[in-house]
Protein backbone atom coordinates (compact mmCIF):
# COMPACT_ATOMS: atom_id res chain seq x y z
CA UNK A 1 0.00 0.00 0.00
CA UNK A 2 1.62 3.34 -1.05
CA UNK A 3 2.28 5.59 1.99
CA UNK A 4 2.47 9.42 2.34
CA UNK A 5 6.41 10.01 1.29
CA UNK A 6 7.08 11.84 4.45
CA UNK A 7 4.32 11.98 7.28
CA UNK A 8 1.29 9.26 7.59
CA UNK A 9 -1.38 9.67 10.15
CA UNK A 10 -2.71 5.72 10.19
CA UNK A 11 -5.68 7.28 12.52
CA UNK A 12 -9.60 7.92 11.21
CA UNK A 13 -9.55 11.21 13.32
CA UNK A 14 -6.18 12.19 12.42
CA UNK A 15 -5.39 14.40 9.16
CA UNK A 16 -2.66 15.51 8.13
CA UNK A 17 -3.19 19.48 8.59
CA UNK A 18 -4.36 18.40 11.81
CA UNK A 19 -6.44 16.00 14.54
CA UNK A 20 -9.32 16.52 16.02
CA UNK A 21 -11.24 13.81 18.30
CA UNK A 22 -14.75 12.64 17.57
CA UNK A 23 -17.13 13.92 19.96
CA UNK A 24 -17.85 11.06 22.50
CA UNK A 25 -13.91 10.09 22.01
CA UNK A 26 -11.96 9.34 25.04
CA UNK A 27 -11.19 11.81 27.63
CA UNK A 28 -7.54 11.69 27.23
CA UNK A 29 -5.05 10.54 23.69
CA UNK A 30 -1.95 9.05 23.81
CA UNK A 31 0.15 9.09 20.57
CA UNK A 32 1.79 6.44 19.41
CA UNK A 33 5.12 7.32 17.03
CA UNK A 34 7.00 4.02 15.48
CA UNK A 35 9.92 4.12 13.79
CA UNK A 36 8.23 3.80 10.27
CA UNK A 37 4.73 3.31 9.06
CA UNK A 38 5.80 0.38 6.48
CA UNK A 39 6.29 -2.45 8.31
CA UNK A 40 3.37 -4.44 10.02
CA UNK A 41 5.06 -4.81 13.20
CA UNK A 42 4.29 -1.56 14.38
CA UNK A 43 0.88 -2.00 13.65
CA UNK A 44 0.96 -4.99 16.05
CA UNK A 45 2.05 -2.46 18.76
CA UNK A 46 -0.46 -0.28 17.90
CA UNK A 47 -3.14 -3.38 17.85
CA UNK A 48 -1.76 -4.00 21.66
CA UNK A 49 -2.05 0.09 22.81
CA UNK A 50 -5.42 -0.06 21.20
CA UNK A 51 -6.71 -2.98 23.46
CA UNK A 52 -5.60 -1.69 26.47
CA UNK A 53 -6.35 1.54 25.49
CA UNK A 54 -10.38 0.52 25.54
CA UNK A 55 -9.70 -1.17 29.01
CA UNK A 56 -8.33 2.18 30.32
CA UNK A 57 -10.41 4.79 28.54
CA UNK A 58 -7.61 6.26 26.28
CA UNK A 59 -7.62 6.67 22.32
CA UNK A 60 -4.56 6.03 20.66
CA UNK A 61 -3.14 7.71 17.74
CA UNK A 62 -0.87 6.10 15.35
CA UNK A 63 1.24 8.90 13.18
CA UNK A 64 4.54 8.14 12.26
CA UNK A 65 6.89 8.59 9.38
CA UNK A 66 7.42 6.29 6.00
CA UNK A 67 10.58 5.31 6.99
CA UNK A 68 14.01 5.00 9.37
CA UNK A 69 15.96 7.18 7.48
CA UNK A 70 13.90 10.55 8.10
CA UNK A 71 14.94 10.93 12.01
CA UNK A 72 14.49 14.79 11.49
CA UNK A 73 10.72 14.07 10.27
CA UNK A 74 10.38 12.29 13.68
CA UNK A 75 12.32 14.62 15.93
CA UNK A 76 9.23 16.96 14.35
CA UNK A 77 6.31 14.92 15.18
CA UNK A 78 7.39 14.60 18.75
CA UNK A 79 7.39 18.60 18.37
CA UNK A 80 3.81 18.76 16.87
CA UNK A 81 2.48 16.58 19.21
CA UNK A 82 3.58 18.67 22.64
CA UNK A 83 2.39 21.53 20.41
CA UNK A 84 -0.98 19.78 20.24
CA UNK A 85 -0.71 18.82 23.41
CA UNK A 86 -1.14 14.93 23.45
CA UNK A 87 -1.67 13.60 27.12
CA UNK A 88 0.82 11.32 26.48
CA UNK A 89 3.59 10.17 23.81
CA UNK A 90 5.13 6.62 23.17
CA UNK A 91 7.89 6.20 21.19
CA UNK A 92 10.09 4.27 19.01
CA UNK A 93 13.47 5.76 18.28
CA UNK A 94 14.81 5.90 14.73
CA UNK A 95 17.70 7.19 15.77
CA UNK A 96 18.79 7.17 20.02
CA UNK A 97 21.17 10.50 20.35
CA UNK A 98 18.61 12.56 17.91
CA UNK A 99 15.42 11.67 19.69
CA UNK A 100 16.76 12.03 23.16
CA UNK A 101 16.97 16.11 23.83
CA UNK A 102 12.97 15.59 22.11
CA UNK A 103 11.83 13.44 24.26
CA UNK A 104 13.40 15.26 27.31
CA UNK A 105 11.61 18.75 25.74
CA UNK A 106 8.39 16.85 25.38
CA UNK A 107 8.90 16.08 29.32
CA UNK A 108 9.56 19.30 30.46
CA UNK A 109 6.73 20.85 28.61
CA UNK A 110 4.38 19.13 30.27
CA UNK A 111 4.16 15.30 28.42
CA UNK A 112 5.17 12.13 29.22
CA UNK A 113 7.04 9.87 27.09
CA UNK A 114 8.14 6.63 26.97
CA UNK A 115 9.74 4.34 24.61
CA UNK A 116 8.85 0.99 22.78
CA UNK A 117 11.35 -1.13 21.45
CA UNK A 118 13.91 1.20 20.85
CA UNK A 119 15.17 4.45 23.38
CA UNK A 120 16.88 7.33 23.60
CA UNK A 121 20.87 7.84 24.50
CA UNK A 122 20.69 9.62 26.44
CA UNK A 123 18.21 8.00 28.49
CA UNK A 124 15.60 10.78 29.16
CA UNK A 125 12.55 8.95 29.01
CA UNK A 126 10.02 8.16 31.76
CA UNK A 127 10.46 4.57 31.14
CA UNK A 128 11.61 1.79 28.58
CA UNK A 129 9.55 -0.94 27.05
CA UNK A 130 11.91 -3.26 25.08
CA UNK A 131 12.86 -7.04 23.56
CA UNK A 132 15.83 -8.13 25.52
CA UNK A 133 17.69 -7.90 22.41
CA UNK A 134 21.24 -8.67 23.49
CA UNK A 135 19.77 -12.01 24.45
CA UNK A 136 17.22 -12.27 21.32
CA UNK A 137 20.23 -11.94 18.96
CA UNK A 138 22.28 -14.37 20.97
CA UNK A 139 19.72 -16.82 20.74
CA UNK A 140 19.55 -15.83 16.75
CA UNK A 141 23.76 -16.63 17.02
CA UNK A 142 22.91 -20.06 18.95
CA UNK A 143 20.22 -21.32 16.28
CA UNK A 144 22.26 -19.82 13.13
CA UNK A 145 25.39 -22.21 14.71
CA UNK A 146 23.34 -24.77 15.08
CA UNK A 147 21.97 -25.03 11.75
CA UNK A 148 25.58 -24.22 9.72
CA UNK A 149 27.10 -27.16 12.09
CA UNK A 150 29.65 -24.61 14.07
CA UNK A 151 31.18 -23.66 10.76
CA UNK A 152 30.69 -21.16 7.45
CA UNK A 153 30.15 -17.95 6.92
CA UNK A 154 27.76 -15.46 7.09
CA UNK A 155 26.02 -12.17 6.40
CA UNK A 156 25.60 -10.12 8.24
CA UNK A 157 22.44 -7.36 7.73
CA UNK A 158 21.53 -4.78 10.33
CA UNK A 159 18.85 -2.20 11.19
CA UNK A 160 20.84 1.36 11.12
CA UNK A 161 24.10 2.34 13.04
CA UNK A 162 22.18 5.47 14.97
CA UNK A 163 19.60 2.97 16.32
CA UNK A 164 20.22 1.43 20.02
CA UNK A 165 18.03 -1.59 19.12
CA UNK A 166 20.14 -1.89 16.04
CA UNK A 167 23.40 -1.73 17.99
CA UNK A 168 22.12 -4.20 20.57
CA UNK A 169 21.07 -6.74 17.89
CA UNK A 170 24.06 -6.18 15.83
CA UNK A 171 26.51 -6.46 19.24
CA UNK A 172 24.29 -8.83 20.44
CA UNK A 173 25.21 -11.30 17.27
CA UNK A 174 28.50 -10.87 17.20
CA UNK A 175 29.15 -11.61 21.12
CA UNK A 176 26.97 -15.14 20.62
CA UNK A 177 29.22 -16.00 17.61
CA UNK A 178 32.36 -15.46 19.31
CA UNK A 179 31.41 -18.70 20.69
CA UNK A 180 31.68 -20.93 17.72
CA UNK A 181 35.66 -20.25 16.54
CA UNK A 182 34.80 -21.96 13.01
CA UNK A 183 32.13 -19.33 11.78
CA UNK A 184 33.51 -16.07 9.84
CA UNK A 185 30.73 -12.99 9.95
CA UNK A 186 31.26 -10.59 7.59
CA UNK A 187 30.68 -6.69 8.61
CA UNK A 188 27.79 -5.43 9.39
CA UNK A 189 25.54 -4.13 6.90
CA UNK A 190 22.54 -1.75 7.18
CA UNK A 191 19.37 -2.12 5.48
CA UNK A 192 17.18 0.39 7.23
CA UNK A 193 15.05 -2.44 7.20
CA UNK A 194 13.64 -1.95 3.94
CA UNK A 195 13.21 -4.90 1.81
CA UNK A 196 14.33 -3.69 -1.47
CA UNK A 197 17.39 -1.89 0.12
CA UNK A 198 18.26 -5.49 2.45
CA UNK A 199 18.02 -7.58 -1.29
CA UNK A 200 20.32 -5.08 -3.21
CA UNK A 201 22.94 -5.58 -0.54
CA UNK A 202 22.32 -9.08 0.48
CA UNK A 203 23.45 -9.52 -3.48
CA UNK A 204 26.20 -7.15 -3.15
CA UNK A 205 27.67 -9.13 -0.31
CA UNK A 206 27.08 -12.55 -1.63
CA UNK A 207 28.84 -11.21 -5.28
CA UNK A 208 31.61 -10.32 -3.14
CA UNK A 209 31.76 -13.93 -0.50
CA UNK A 210 30.17 -16.48 -3.07
CA UNK A 211 31.58 -19.01 -0.35
CA UNK A 212 28.82 -17.50 2.30
CA UNK A 213 26.84 -20.17 4.08
CA UNK A 214 24.26 -18.54 5.93
CA UNK A 215 22.63 -15.24 7.13
CA UNK A 216 21.54 -12.82 9.70
CA UNK A 217 18.94 -10.14 10.01
CA UNK A 218 18.70 -7.73 12.31
CA UNK A 219 15.00 -7.10 11.25
CA UNK A 220 11.74 -7.93 9.44
CA UNK A 221 13.33 -6.07 5.99
CA UNK A 222 16.30 -7.33 6.74
CA UNK A 223 14.97 -11.19 6.44
CA UNK A 224 12.72 -9.88 3.69
CA UNK A 225 15.36 -8.91 1.52
CA UNK A 226 17.93 -12.42 2.32
CA UNK A 227 14.70 -14.39 1.59
CA UNK A 228 13.97 -12.98 -1.84
CA UNK A 229 17.90 -13.54 -3.10
CA UNK A 230 18.02 -16.86 -1.51
CA UNK A 231 14.49 -17.73 -3.42
CA UNK A 232 15.45 -15.58 -6.32
CA UNK A 233 18.49 -17.43 -6.80
CA UNK A 234 17.35 -21.05 -6.13
CA UNK A 235 21.05 -20.99 -3.09
CA UNK A 236 21.27 -23.64 -0.10
CA UNK A 237 21.60 -21.13 2.77
CA UNK A 238 20.39 -21.04 6.18
CA UNK A 239 18.75 -17.61 7.46
CA UNK A 240 17.63 -16.62 10.88
CA UNK A 241 16.31 -13.21 10.80
CA UNK A 242 14.42 -11.54 13.96
CA UNK A 243 10.49 -10.50 13.12
CA UNK A 244 7.93 -11.91 11.05
CA UNK A 245 6.34 -9.15 8.44
CA UNK A 246 3.76 -11.02 6.22
CA UNK A 247 6.46 -11.17 3.18
CA UNK A 248 8.99 -12.58 5.66
CA UNK A 249 6.58 -15.11 7.37
CA UNK A 250 5.59 -16.30 3.80
CA UNK A 251 9.79 -16.61 2.95
CA UNK A 252 9.82 -18.52 6.23
CA UNK A 253 6.83 -21.03 4.98
CA UNK A 254 8.61 -21.59 1.94
CA UNK A 255 11.66 -22.69 3.29
CA UNK A 256 13.89 -19.66 2.44
CA UNK A 257 14.13 -18.79 5.90
CA UNK A 258 15.04 -21.43 8.54
CA UNK A 259 13.97 -19.24 11.79
CA UNK A 260 12.45 -16.39 12.85
CA UNK A 261 13.25 -14.64 16.28
CA UNK A 262 9.56 -13.29 17.27
CA UNK A 263 8.88 -10.22 19.71
CA UNK A 264 6.12 -9.72 21.10
CA UNK A 265 5.50 -6.71 19.95
CA UNK A 266 1.38 -6.56 21.14
CA UNK A 267 2.32 -6.66 24.69
CA UNK A 268 4.50 -3.51 24.26
CA UNK A 269 1.95 -1.64 23.41
CA UNK A 270 -0.48 -2.88 25.61
CA UNK A 271 2.16 -2.76 28.54
CA UNK A 272 3.15 0.76 26.87
CA UNK A 273 -0.36 1.93 27.54
CA UNK A 274 -0.80 0.84 30.74
CA UNK A 275 2.53 2.42 32.25
CA UNK A 276 1.47 5.86 30.61
CA UNK A 277 -1.58 5.47 32.52
CA UNK A 278 0.26 5.19 36.30
CA UNK A 279 2.23 7.67 35.00
CA UNK A 280 -0.81 10.35 34.41
CA UNK A 281 -2.12 8.98 37.75
CA UNK A 282 0.80 10.08 39.42
CA UNK A 283 2.04 6.46 40.35
CA UNK A 284 5.34 5.08 40.62
CA UNK A 285 6.70 2.94 37.84
CA UNK A 286 9.48 0.44 38.65
CA UNK A 287 11.00 -1.23 37.05
CA UNK A 288 11.97 1.83 34.61
CA UNK A 289 12.91 -0.61 32.41
CA UNK A 290 11.13 -3.80 31.02
CA UNK A 291 12.90 -6.48 28.73
CA UNK A 292 10.84 -8.75 27.16
CA UNK A 293 12.00 -12.06 26.06
CA UNK A 294 11.85 -13.10 22.46
CA UNK A 295 11.54 -16.48 21.15
CA UNK A 296 13.20 -18.35 17.72
CA UNK A 297 10.22 -20.03 15.75
CA UNK A 298 11.10 -22.87 13.46
CA UNK A 299 9.05 -25.29 10.78
CA UNK A 300 9.26 -27.99 14.12
CA UNK A 301 7.83 -25.41 16.88
CA UNK A 302 5.55 -23.48 15.16
CA UNK A 303 2.33 -25.29 16.85
CA UNK A 304 3.49 -24.84 20.29
CA UNK A 305 0.85 -22.64 21.93
CA UNK A 306 2.89 -19.85 22.77
CA UNK A 307 4.65 -19.47 19.39
CA UNK A 308 1.24 -19.65 17.97
CA UNK A 309 -0.54 -16.78 20.10
CA UNK A 310 2.14 -14.32 18.84
CA UNK A 311 1.61 -15.11 15.38
CA UNK A 312 -1.97 -14.84 16.00
CA UNK A 313 -1.67 -11.33 17.53
CA UNK A 314 0.59 -10.42 14.60
CA UNK A 315 -2.47 -11.29 12.37
CA UNK A 316 -0.60 -13.94 10.60
CA UNK A 317 -2.28 -17.32 11.42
Amino acid sequence: MKLFRSVVVAFATLILGGFSINSGAAEKTIAWIPKSTDSTFWLAVKSGAEKAGKELGYEVLYVGVQDQTNIAGQVNLVHDMVTRRIDGIMIAATDAKALSPAVAKAIKSGVPTITLDSGVDPDTSLNYIATDNLGAAKLGAEKLAELLGGKGKVGHLGISAGSQTGYERAQGFIDGMKSYPGIEVTPVQYSFCNPAKALNIATDIYTGNPDIAGWYGGCDGAGTGIGQLVKQKGLDMRVVSFDSSPEEFQLFLEGHIDALILQDPFRMGYDGVYTMDKILNGQTVTPRTVSIPAQVLTKQNMNEPALKKLLTDQGLL
